[in-house]
């Protein structure tokens, strides 16, 4: 019995020990758990507000004072100048970049605004460090609402159903991962609406100070054509006794050229019975020339009769020859042609029913299309012509360009785009010098002539 006793006190013993043991086991668990947790979020809050970056965080904050000295300066600033509100926002965006853009913040920013769900964080042992379950798919948070507010989907711990299945609970740690990464996310939200906000806030400044450039010029301008409408009303009072005065001189120089005019018309009519006179003389003189004129054409007429007898006896004396045996041979003229001269005709004519058909064509026929010059330059020897690549012209193509009937140049396509053509205006070919903007030509495809 004795021995029995002792055994059973010692099992008690054992017992006892081994209890205290798994709950100090525990206990220091869940102590390391807790302190490792805390342990990394504090270190990723620090990394979130780059606390290391002490310089930068100066030198934005210098940059946002000066920002904000420039903004209440509202210094004038010259329509050609920089604004230096501009430069102000540009150097401070630059600044805050150098974190907002760093990769270690970015990288940081990334892999913590997560919701952590059931099961997405493990703890490892050896390391005693909480670790991403690489199995778990880890989601950015949609919105601001608490993705684990239902407690029967996402309990706070484990709960076991009726039928024996199990919800995994998501832990309140894990729930404070979500809602800081939250925090997080909408920081880096708000710096970049804050930088949006200067920038809409420059580009209303440089829109105020075109007004306010405008009004200052609109304002001298006034001061300007007031100064000038004195100085015109000055003169308008000067020009109105100029005038007047100048009328009493016009009036003398009227009733002078009155007493010319008088004048005038005695001499006319004096001469108009000199020219009388002078037409009778003429109308003798011109009915004798007639006269002799008559005369010399009855001679003439004797001639003539004297002339065609001979040539009647002539052709009767020929006739009788060739009937006689004799011949008589006739030399006719060849006028030569030559085969090499270029003939110049015009460019194809086309019916309305033709045009209406090369305008809705995708290519240019060999019968060509009307055309305008949009643009042209003698120096450089271009051309521009509103047809393109959707009339299928292509680089390397030649025209021949008629205009009135003639051909006035030959053009190589250097680039066409949709709806025009640049073009090279080939040498010794027409006139295209006579060429101008806006001429009507007829655009006609052409082989480049080759000796």
């Amino acid at each position: 019995m004795n021995v029995l006793a002792v055994i059973f006190r010692l099992l008690a013993t054992f017992s006892l020990a081994a209890l205290g043991g798994f709950i100090w086991l525990k206990w220091d668990t869940q102590t390391a758990q807790s302190h490792s947790f805390l342990d990394e979020v504090v270190s990723d809050a620090y990394n979130i507000l780059q606390s290391d970056k002490e310089a930068t965080w100066k030198d934005i904050s210098s940059k946002k004072s000066a920002f904000n000295e420039v903004f209440d300066a509202n210094d004038p600033v010259g329509q050609n100048d920089e604004n230096p509100l501009a430069e102000a926002a540009e150097t401070l965006r630059s600044a805050e970049d150098i974190i907002l853009r760093n990769p270690d913040y970015r990288d940081s920013l990334d892999s913590l605004t997560k919701e952590y769900g059931p099961e997405s964080l493990t703890w490892n042992k050896e390391s005693k460090t909480w670790q991403v379950n690489p199995s778990a798919k880890l989601n950015s948070p949609a919105s601001f609402q608490d993705p684990f507010s239902d407690s029967v989907k996402f309990p706070k711990k484990d709960v076991k159903k009726e039928d024996g299945t199990v919800i995994k609970g998501v832990p309140r740690d894990n729930r404070l991962r979500t809602v800081i990464g939250m925090l997080y996310k909408d920081r880096h939200t708000k710096f970049g609406e804050i930088s949006k906000l200067r920038s809409m806030i420059v580009t209303r400044d440089m829109e105020l100070r075109e007004y306010q450039n405008l009004y200052a010029k609109e304002k001298e301008r006034k001061e300007e054509l007031e100064d000038l409408n004195g100085k015109l009303n000055l003169q308008v009072e000067e020009l109105t006794a100029d005038l007047a005065l100048e009328k009493e001189e016009r009036k003398a120089e009227n009733e002078a050229a009155e007493q010319k005019e008088n004048l005038a018309n005695q001499r006319i009519a004096s001469l108009e019975e000199e020219k009388i006179k002078i037409s009778q003389t003429h109308e003798e003189s011109l009915a004798a020339l007639m006269d002799e004129h008559q005369q010399t054409i009855a001679g003439l007429r004797d001639e003539i009769r004297e002339a065609e007898s001979a040539g009647y006896k002539r052709g009767i004396d020929e006739m009788v020859a060739k009937q006689q045996g004799g011949e008589i041979t006739e030399q006719e003229d060849e006028v030569a042609v030559n085969p090499f001269k270029p003939k110049e005709d015009g460019p194809p004519v086309l019916t309305q029913k033709d045009i209406m058909i090369a305008a809705q064509s995708k290519t240019i026929g060999e019968a060509g299309v009307p055309s305008t010059i949009a643009r042209i330059d003698g120096k450089s020897g271009m051309m521009l012509i509103p047809l393109g690549s959707d009339r299928g012209i292509e680089p390397g193509h030649v025209f021949t360009l008629w205009k009135d009937k003639r051909k006035a140049a030959r053009i190589r396509v250097q680039s066409s785009r949709q709806g025009f053509s640049l073009a090279y205006i080939l040498p010794r070919f027409g006139t295209p010098e006579k060429l101008r903007p806006g001429d009507n030509v007829h655009v006609v495809p052409a082989l480049e002539e080759t000796l």
